[in-house]
């Protein structure tokens, strides 16, 4: 008599199995961006309307106290409107002066000009280093007992060291010099976004404009800025977004000098050093209602220009 072998029903199924395995995947990602972003940005919301009572050692509603303080030093303060003028300055250098020359050199670098790979690493190896690495190294460039950039001035314009600037010490050179710093540092983020956009262009394209007679400056304009121009606006709508993000330059080549603070670096100079949290929290969300919808806004205009191309 033969025996019957009974076939052992799964457990769990195969879709059971599936949708266990995606729920525990999406857990941790989910979870930190509950706590690190949601979390974190509706706290900042109500400490909006918050102020730390010292009578009674804790946080009090105050209501609009702290949107009334904020227009008030807007319209007021010296301080505050320097600070957004630093900040506003990064607009500018990153969407004005960075992105076109981020578009010129990715360009030059895709036609293989003499020495591109010399170039190429030029560009890139800020984008490599670390931020405080590069820090020390411009600022020993322009060290005033040390630095090279001092002593070849002195030599080629016979120029005292006493009658130099302090480049990273007086207002407005400090900043001047930050801004100059971001634009060395900036370029090879962009080019490399830029370079892998102009590559994926097809060869074709460049080749039949090369034999209509197309010149470099007219395929610059009407053949690789059209097809990569999605890219130039998601580089330009990240430009402007500068003006919340600027914290670590100021920080490490001006770090005594108040007068180059940005409002990302207030907000941390205000949690570090246990200042007023609740107005600069009230600052930065007030700028970032009037901005947000301004960036969206430039960024569907822009989207209109050339329309996506599918390559």
């Amino acid at each position: 008599m033969s025996e019957v072998v009974l076939k052992k029903k799964p457990i769990l199924s195969r879709k059971a199995k599936r949708t266990i395995f995606i729920v525990v995947m999406l857990a941790y990602p989910l979870t930190q961006f509950i706590l690190f972003f949601g979390y974190v940005n509706l706290d900042s919301i109500a400490l909006t309307f918050q102020s730390f009572s010292w009578t009674e050692g804790k946080y009090v509603f105050v209501g609009l106290q702290n949107y009334k303080i904020v227009i008030h030093n807007l319209l007021t303060s010296e301080s505050t409107k320097r600070m957004l003028l630093n900040s506003f300055s990064y607009i500018i250098v990153n969407s004005f002066i960075i992105l076109p020359l981020s578009i010129l050199f990715s360009y030059f670098l895709f036609k293989k000009i003499p020495w591109s790979g010399f170039f190429r690493v030029v560009f890139f190896l800020p984008s490599i280093l670390p931020i405080v690495v590069l820090t020390m190294t411009f600022s020993f460039l322009f060290d005033s007992n040390l630095g090279p950039v001092n002593s070849i001035i002195t030599t080629l314009f016979n120029v005292h060291v006493a009658d130099l600037p302090s480049w990273f010490g007086s207002y407005p050179t400090s900043q001047y010099m930050i801004i100059v710093y971001c634009i060395w540092a900036g370029l090879g983020f962009n080019i490399l976004l830029l370079s892998g956009a102009i590559s994926r262009i097809p060869k074709e394209l460049i080749e039949y404009g090369e034999l209509e007679g197309v010149g470099i400056i007219q395929e610059l304009r009407y053949i690789v800025i059209p097809l990569i121009w999605p890219t130039i606006t998601t580089t330009f709508v990240l430009g402007l977004t500068a003006m919340y993000t600027v914290m670590m330059q100021p920080l490490l080549l001006t770090p005594e000098n108040p007068n180059t603070t940005t409002l990302a670096l207030s907000i941390y100079n205000s949690v570090i050093q246990n200042g007023s949290i609740t107005y600069f929290a009230t600052l930065g969300l007030f700028l970032s209602f009037l901005g947000a919808p301004i960036i969206m806004l430039i960024r569907n205009l822009l989207s209109r220009i050339y329309s996506d191309v599918d390559f």
